[in-house]
């Protein structure tokens, strides 16, 4: 996908639910974009003091929120009405949920809505916005931000020119260390539920995650972490056809660390995929050995396919899928494969048993 270019003079019109400057910053960055109004879902600019991880340290949120000089609404129907805008977005706090009611507002007002991320509180939402996108015809974008990067878009281009052959291994780490974070309190299972999200994405948009029919896994606290929701997830998951996911990720680690995308490892049976502390390896089988070595191996430099890499990947490509008139990339019918393997590693972690993937 190529830089989003502008047609002509008009911007587009963005309407933005949640005021997280985060996210917020990001459309009021694009020159062709044009943030018409906000609306404060979460109440953040009003309660959220100094410190919180919504706001920067220069200053409250709700100053900043004041600086941009933007409508802001209580309401989200008045603000749909009065302003008419052309895209819809959406951005949930660290420590607060999706709000469904919001979700249902403004796909019933017969507008898209595109998310950041999907905070859900319960495991059946998933289910729920896949069913209202699905009945009430409009699409709901859940985002992925971790795939706009350059060393996955290297690897994408490798695994589909086929040059490793029929993948039956993946080995996934990540380890981050030990935070003090009170919004992980607001998670039963804090990396499963967050950090895990962006690493399954990735392997769906890799590989994809359909052939996987059972996963086991479980979700814990080390004794020295900061949080009490389990932090700490070691999950296996297992296709008909015999592929293997390994994955193991640790929000209080010691020790040497990782960058929060972590590092892989994809076995082919012609070749091997390796990210290793951002250096990304491709080892292929030779048909004929060479001076004795049956393999050769080649590093490979990050692709960027567009000027904008993770969140602003993301603005980026729900930008252009509302300028071509097309289905984002990243709605919840393409990634809800990725939300049901968290909802069945879940019930795996908490029941100590392997589940089926329905």
């Amino acid at each position: 996908m190529s830089e989003v270019q502008s047609a002509g003079p008009r911007k587009t019109a963005v309407l933005c639910l949640g005021v997280s400057p985060h996210w917020v910053t990001l459309w009021l960055e694009r020159a062709d974009v044009s943030v018409v109004g906000l609306v404060d879902l979460y109440e953040e600019a009003k309660a959220a003091p100094p410190g919180s991880p919504s706001v920067p340290p220069s200053g409250s949120l709700a100053a900043q929120v004041e600086s941009w000089r933007i409508p802001l609404f209580a309401d989200i129907a008045e603000a749909l009405a009065a302003l008419e805008p052309d895209l819809v977005t959406m951005v949930t706090p660290p420590a607060g949920k999706t709000c469904l009611t919001a979700v249902e507002t403004v796909l019933r007002q017969g507008y898209d809505l595109f998310l950041e991320k999907p905070r859900l509180a319960d495991r059946q939402d998933g289910a729920r916005l896949l069913q209202w996108s699905r009945s009430l015809g409009r699409q709901i974008g859940v985002g992925e931000a971790y795939r706009f990067d350059g060393l996955v878009e290297k690897a994408k281009q490798v695994i589909d020119s086929g040059q490793l052959g029929r993948i039956g291994q993946i080995v996934w780490t990540c380890y981050r260390p030990v935070v003090d974070a009170p919004w992980m309190k607001a998670y039963d299972h804090v990396m499963l539920e967050d950090l895990t999200y962006h690493h399954l994405g990735v392997i769906h948009y890799l590989v994809g995650l359909e052939p996987f029919n059972t996963v086991y896994a479980t979700s814990v606290c080390p004794e020295w972490s900061l949080e009490a929701s389990p932090n700490v997830v070691s999950l296996l998951a297992q296709s008909e056809s015999g592929c293997q996911l390994t994955y193991h990720a640790s929000w209080s680690a010691r020790g040497k660390t990782s960058s929060w995308l972590g590092n892989f490892r994809i076995e082919g049976s012609r070749g091997t995929l390796e990210l290793c502390d951002g250096v990304l390896t491709l080892t292929v089988r030779l048909d004929n050995g060479c001076d004795g070595n049956p393999e050769k191996s080649e590093t490979l430099e990050a692709e960027v396919p567009y000027p904008y890499e993770l969140r602003k990947g993301t603005v980026n490509e729900y930008i252009a899928a509302w300028r071509d008139k097309r289905l984002t990339e990243l709605t919840i019918d393409a990634l809800y494969p990725v939300l049901r393997m968290i909802y069945v590693a879940v019930q795996s972690a908490e029941t100590g048993k392997p589940v089926e993937m329905k």
